[in-house]
C-alpha cells in the first residue's frame, strides 16, 4: 500500500506543478515536458498497484462490489489518459497553448477524482491487505 500512497504524492505534485504551469500566459515547453513526463511515470505505476492490489484483495476473497468497478474503472481510464497524450502532444501543446490549458484543466481534475476514489475504495481494505 505505501506504493500506492507514493505514486499518490507524486501525481499529485506533479499535478500541483502543471497547474501552475497552465497559469501562465505562454507555454514553457520544457517544463511542461518534464512534469507531464513524470506525471505519465507516476500515473501508469499508480494504475498497475491499483489493479494489481484489487485483483489481490478479490482473489482473498474480498466481497466489495466496489473493487471490481475500480479495478474496471482504472483499465477503463487509461484509455483516456493515452487519448488526451495522443492529442495533446508537444507540438501541440506549444501550437495551441490555451486550448491545452482548457484540457489541462479538465483532466487533472480527473486524474484529482481517481485518486480521491482510490483511497476511498482501497483504505478499508489496507489492513487485510498487509
Amino acid at each position: 500500500m505505501e506504493d500506492l500512497r507514493r505514486h499518490h504524492a507524486q501525481m499529485l505534485a506533479a499535478l500541483d506543478e502543471l497547474e501552475q504551469l497552465t497559469r501562465s500566459a505562454r507555454c514553457d515547453d520544457k517544463a511542461v515536458m518534464a512534469v507531464r513526463y513524470r506525471l505519465t511515470r507516476a500515473s501508469s505505476a499508480r494504475r498497475r498497484e491499483v489493479v494489481a492490489l484489487c485483483e489481490r484483495l478479490i482473489a482473498a476473497g474480498a466481497t466489495d462490489p466496489a473493487l471490481k468497478a475500480l479495478r474496471d474503472a482504472t483499465n477503463v481510464s487509461r484509455g483516456t489518459s493515452s487519448s488526451h497524450i495522443g492529442t495533446w502532444t508537444l507540438r501541440q501543446v506549444i501550437a495551441d497553448w490555451p486550448g491545452y490549458v482548457r484540457a489541462s484543466n479538465l483532466m487533472r481534475a480527473a486524474l484529482r477524482r481517481e485518486v480521491a476514489r482510490e483511497v476511498a475504495v482501497l483504505a478499508p481494505h489496507f489492513a487485510q491487505a498487509m
